[in-house]
């Protein structure tokens, strides 16, 4: 029943009472509606298009929206009927929660675009009475003198009703009593309470409690009530009641005022003695909770406190009614009331609304041009509400005030992307107040650009490091260049521009992709024969006209361990075993001998240690690991064999290790005379092929050889003759525009990039597919051979022609293309002792959808390494791409970083792609070189003994540094610092090696101070110091260090060294003779002919590989090296034999040839087939028959 009436009362209060006024300013006119509270969820309150006079149809396009101010969204509109209903059922208690006014209103924003219109809508909620009265205690408790007269009054709890108006509470019944009855109260606020009379006196002894029942009904229909037990306590005679010093009380009080601040000392009196003059104060029942929680009453002393926190704008009148009771056998109390007025402070920030923002705009955008719509707000009063808008100075924007509070940003100056791609505008809204408050809010506003930039590459210069002995074709690196226009401006293609070394073009070393900048390797590379290269690569976009830009490439070969050491000291002249003669008498730490090797690998290569292999006398002799010094370790016995035998192994530093071995074999003598004879034999017979021989030997065969190698090349190209061929090959189709480009075999050969980007010849299935839109009104010539048909020496040509016509058609975006980065590979330099959050690189990526398909955002694909998170170490702004360091990094501790970045645009469904970015880390110079031999014991000043009849020449000291540095920075040089006879030592500034000038002499002091600096190669340089004390003592060892030396001073140029450089010099003349003729013979022209203009020749072979002036276009270095297209002479050279069976064709177009609309096709045809017997057959036809 009780629902039935609900949706009687819903219809009848479905009464839509339009209050609308028409007014074309679109925020100064509200429209008006009353609906009934707790309607069902979708029940329609009125149709906003008709009553707005909107046309339905145009709702959505005009994107209309329905904003809620201050609640929630109990409402929507339909796009589709333009019927405003209900979303979510109204309570309207829980939206007007005082009873301040018996009005409740919802307040609505609609606001459509294109034009732009904002309405103003107020829903009236109407109340229904569906909350019945409660009391707030279910039990009244009074307690009554019985000295109390007649007609005496009480205060009762008043009930409380949600409902407003006439469906509040409207009066009170009492149940039957002879003794009370209630009196109904209005209150000022129209609130009805009820006052408890007594109409007889009370007698204790005859009823000393009385059970009242008391009940509130409302004016609803139909009526709700709600009861209350009011119990009646009968007390003793305590005649006299407190009474305040005021009855009424008007107090002020600021918002915000600190917890615990006193608002007011109340004061009450009894005249009443003893107990019944003890006054406890107290809230009335009449006082409402949100009262009793805001301020503290002291019950002893009646001071009120402010106990919550007090806010201006959630409540600002409290009302409170204070009790004195005292403490009488039968308590009187007195009462006041007490009104306290809550003052506004500036404690609520201004707010900023965003209604319309336009991004992104072409920069050429005009000047007024509204961008954005922007409304401002603020919750306090008087000039604590009052706010002004600005944004920052330096924009090219200003603010428009529309209408109250709504602000218009319009374009003030001209806009260029170039200077400036996006712009982060920030509105201030500051308010009046004292002190004043602020907020912000900050919108980016992006540029859309025009095509007026040349492609840029990541870095201005590159170095590629390339292992040695690499395999042929390998892929290097991916040199991808960017260009920030969009569509067919960013379309790049990248060349090589030829540079030649030696006589040899750098297409013959490397190749790279025309369409992705791959670049590749065409031959094994050998560090020891050539070390780097330097040339330039040039991308070009497909603009017209196109834009292009070029990078320097510098290719770095790097250095394997494919290179043993090689033993140099002592010289070994019969097999490995070298024979060494001491005396017996040798002192303890004399020197025997020592081991040098070199390697020819890099520097961290050839670092070179020395250990034995094997050894007779372990306790006998010491080998230093640097220097390979051989050193006794005491004085020779009598139980010591004569003849000592040692291996000594020399290792590099290469991984894996590689090694070589001496053997030397010692042999002790008991006098220097034996020794003196010992000696004089051995260089006799060790210096018959020295080392200088040895190199003359090898320089005489390797020139002999390359002169073998040249005539037989010469003789192998001037017999090779071309065989004429009847039968003509299949054909393949080519395109030639006007501009003289060709595409074949889904190839372009031309000198631009244009066509490429314009058609792609699938020539297989005869169709010519349009890559992109092509330029209104152009005209394409399509010139084809059909495939099968032979031409002969009299046929005519079987070109057909195809003319191609152009139209434009404008097609719709939608989310199809992943954002794309202008590298799929990114090379990230950084250098060490960096600075934390510095700027590392900006990868940018491109989506060439619009509007919100290509918004992207950038994300780090988590990997950790050594268990640290590459988010630990990196940061990428999302917005942008920019990468930060987040830590300081050390070449030493770590080098590089390997890791993927995704960017992600806003299209539904999102698209991504990753790339891959590398980080390596870039040495600098922070190691300062280290002093490894000779080694250092006694602080920095090193010891050493030498003979005094030391010759002219001998080692004295190797001095060895080394450096953790990179192999740049660690390239360690020697000097001198300090040195006492300068004449007397000389130092190599490159293996550190202290020689001396000349012969002691008898004036010459016996304690030498050397001090040597090592100086590494970085910038600024750092260095370490060793200071060699050098003694010089008497000992027999003279007379053998004199015979040592004597035949390798007189025998540097012996008869056999002489005969070897007469040879030498020789075979080299005849070399340079063979070349020149060969040149000279290779540069005769051949007359010219009539019949035909020179061509310039291609070859397209079946695996789509074109050979055109010399460059090969293709996707593999195969065809390469397989022929060489020699076409400004007219000849076709094989580089090596051909597949038995192939078949190749070369299609050319005579020079100067030019190809109209009329002209006939000029091109020629070679067919090279593989014979049986090995020969190549070369023939030559033009279309009209003639050779070429």
């Amino acid at each position: 029943m009780e629902s039935f009436v609900t949706m009687q009362s819903c219809k009848r209060y479905v009464l839509l009472v339009i209050l609308f006024s028409f007014v074309r300013n679109t925020l100064t006119s509200a429209t008006h509606y009353s609906i009934p509270e707790e309607m069902k969820e979708g029940s329609v309150v009125a149709n906003l298009a008709t009553d707005l006079s909107l046309d339905v149809k145009t709702l959505n396009q005009r994107k209309m929206r329905l904003d809620i101010i201050a609640n929630k969204k109990y409402l929507d509109v339909n796009k589709e009927t333009g019927e405003l209903y209900v979303v979510e059922k109204i309570d309207r208690e829980n939206i007007c929660n005082t009873k301040s006014s018996a009005s409740c209103y919802l307040r609505l924003e609609v606001t459509l675009e294109n034009p732009l219109r904002i309405f103003n809508i107020e829903v009236e909620i109407l109340d229904m009475n569906d909350n019945a009265p409660q009391f707030r205690r279910d039990a009244i408790h009074l307690d009554i003198s019985e000295a109390t007269s007649k007609g005496e009054r009480f205060s009762l709890s008043n009930a409380v009703d949600p409902d407003v108006g006439i469906n509040s509470v409207k009066t009170y019944h009492l149940s039957e009593s002879e003794h009370f009855n209630i009196e109904v109260q209005t209150g000022r606020d129209g609130s009805k309470s009820a006052e408890l009379i007594l109409t007889k006196t009370l007698d204790r002894e005859q009823h000393a409690v009385h059970n009242l029942i008391l009940t509130a009904v409302d004016g609803g229909t139909p009526a709700r009530s709600g009861t209350a037990s009011v119990i009646v306590h009968v007390l003793d005679t305590n005649d006299n009641a407190p009474t305040f010093d005021k009855l009424n009380y008007n107090l002020k009080i600021m918002e915000n005022s600190p917890i615990g601040s006193l608002v007011v000392h109340l004061n009450a009196t009894d005249l009443d003695e003893g107990s019944n003059s003890d006054i406890t104060y107290s809230y009335s029942l009449y006082t409402s909770e949100k009262t009793q929680e805001t301020f503290n009453l002291n019950p002893s002393s009646g001071e009120i406190t402010v106990k919550g926190m007090l806010n201006y704008e959630d409540f600002r009148i409290y009302d409170m009614e204070v009790i004195a009771t005292d403490k009488g056998v039968s308590a009187l109390s007195g009462q006041c009331t007490i009104k306290i007025l809550v003052e506004d402070m500036n404690d609520n920030h201004p707010e900023i609304s965003i209604k319309s923002f336009q991004s992104p705009v072409n920069e050429n955008i005009e000047l007024d041009t509204v961008i954005a719509v922007v409304s401002v707000s603020d919750k306090d009063s008087g000039d604590n509400g009052v706010v002004d808008l600005h944004i920052p100075d330096n924009m090219p924007f200003k603010l428009r005030e529309s209408s109250d509070n709504y602000y218009e940003l319009v374009v003030s100056q001209p806009l260029d992307r170039e200077k400036v791609p996006e712009y982060d505008i920030t509105f201030t809204v500051t308010d009046r107040g004292s002190p004043p408050l602020s907020d912000n809010e900050t919108m980016t506003l992006e540029l859309l650009d025009v095509n007026d930039n040349v492609p840029q590459f990541p870095q201005s210069f590159y170095t590629i490091r390339v292992m040695e002995n690499n395999a042929p074709g390998a892929l290097l690196s991916s040199l991808t260049a960017f260009d920030p226009d969009l569509h067919e401006n960013q379309y790049l293609v990248y060349f090589i521009l030829e540079k030649e070394i030696v006589n040899t073009s750098m297409s013959m070393l490397f190749s790279i992709n025309p369409e992705n900048g791959n670049l590749y390797a065409l031959k094994t590379f050998d560090y020891e024969i050539e070390s780097e290269f330097l040339f330039h690569i040039e991308a070009r976009d497909s603009g017209s006209p196109p834009l292009s830009t070029n990078v320097t490439v510098h290719i770095i070969i790097v250095d394997q361990n494919d290179n043993a050491p090689v033993i140099v000291s002592p010289w070994r002249a019969h097999g490995s075993v070298v024979e060494e003669k001491i005396p017996r008498s040798t002192d303890k730490g004399s020197l025997v001998s020592k081991v040098i090797a070199l390697d020819t690998d890099s520097v961290h290569n050839s670092r070179i240690t020395y250990q034995f292999l094997q050894v007779t006398d372990a306790t006998l002799f010491s080998l230093d690991q640097y220097n390979g010094e051989i050193r006794t370790m005491r004085m020779f016995s009598y139980r010591d064999p004569r003849h000592q035998r040692m291996v000594v192994v020399a290792k590099d530093n290469g991984e894996p290790a590689l090694s070589a071995t001496v053997t030397i074999k010692l042999s002790t003598v008991e006098t220097a005379v034996k020794a003196y004879s010992d000696m004089t034999e051995v260089p006799l017979e060790y210096d018959i092929f020295s080392d200088l021989n040895l190199y003359l030997v090898i320089g005489l065969g390797s020139v002999s050889f390359l002169l073998l190698i040249t005539i037989l090349v010469t003789i192998v190209l001037k017999c090779q003759k071309p065989k004429p061929s009847k039968a003509a090959p299949p054909c393949r189709n080519s395109v030639i525009s006007e501009r003289n480009s060709t595409i074949a075999d889904s190839t372009l050969v031309s000198n631009d990039a244009y066509w490429y980007s314009l058609f792609l010849a699938e020539t297989r299935k005869g169709k010519m597919v349009v890559r992109q839109p092509v330029p209104k009104g152009s005209r394409y010539i399509v010139s084809s051979i059909p495939r099968g048909t032979g031409l002969t020496d009299t046929s005519g040509s079987a070109a057909s022609t195809l003319q191609v016509r152009v139209q434009y058609t404008q097609l719709l975006d939608v989310n199809d293309n992943v954002p794309q980065f202008p590298q799929s590979f990114y090379t990230i330099r950084v250098m060490e002792n960096n600075a934390p959050g510095a700027l590392i690189s900006s990868l940018t990526a491109f989506d060439p959808d619009l509007h919100e398909n290509q918004y992207l955002v950038y994300f780090i694909l988590e990997k950790e390494i050594a268990n640290t998170s590459m988010s630990m170490l990196f940061s990428i702004n999302p917005e942008n791409g920019n990468l930060y360091a987040l830590k300081t990094f050390d070449y030493e501790i770590e080098n590089e970083f390997l890791f993927h970045i995704e960017a992600r645009d806003s299209g539904s469904p999102p698209l991504s792609s990753n790339v891959t970015a590398h980080i390596i880390i870039v040495d600098q110079n922070d190691n300062a070189p280290i002093i490894v031999s000779p080694w250092r014991a006694h602080g920095s000043v090193v010891e050493e003994k030498i003979p005094r009849s030391t010759d002219k020449g001998s080692l004295v000291s190797k001095v060895i540094a080394l450096d953790t540095d990179s192999v740049h920075n660690s390239r360690i040089t020697y000097q001198f610092l300090q040195v006492t006879d300068a004449t007397l030592f000389s130092l190599d500034q490159y293996n550190g090696e202290i020689r001396t000038m000349r012969m002691f002499s008898y004036r010459d002091s016996r304690h030498q101070r050397l001090v040597v600096v090592a100086k590494d190669n970085g910038e600024p340089a750092l260095s370490a110091t060793v200071t060699i004390k050098l003694s010089t003592v008497e000992t027999a060892v003279k007379s053998y260090s004199d015979m040592t030396e004597v035949p390798l001073e007189y025998d540097i140029f012996s008869d056999l060294n002489l005969y070897l450089v007469i040879g030498l010099g020789s075979v080299s003349f005849l070399l340079l003779i063979t070349i020149l003729v060969t040149i000279v013979l290779k540069c005769q022209k051949p007359k010219p002919s009539k019949a035909a203009p020179p061509c310039r020749n291609s070859v397209i072979s079946e695996r789509n590989s074109t050979i055109a002036d010399s460059t090969l276009v293709s996707n593999d270095a195969y065809w390469y090296s397989l022929f060489l297209a020699e076409t400004r002479k007219g000849k076709m050279v094989v580089r090596q034999p051909v597949p038995k069976g192939s078949r190749y064709i070369v299609s050319s177009i005579p020079r100067g040839t030019g190809l109209t609309d009329t002209s006939g096709s000029a091109a020629s045809t070679l067919q090279i087939v593989k014979q049986s017997d090995s020969s190549v057959l070369l023939n030559l036809y033009y279309e009209n028959g003639s050779p070429c």
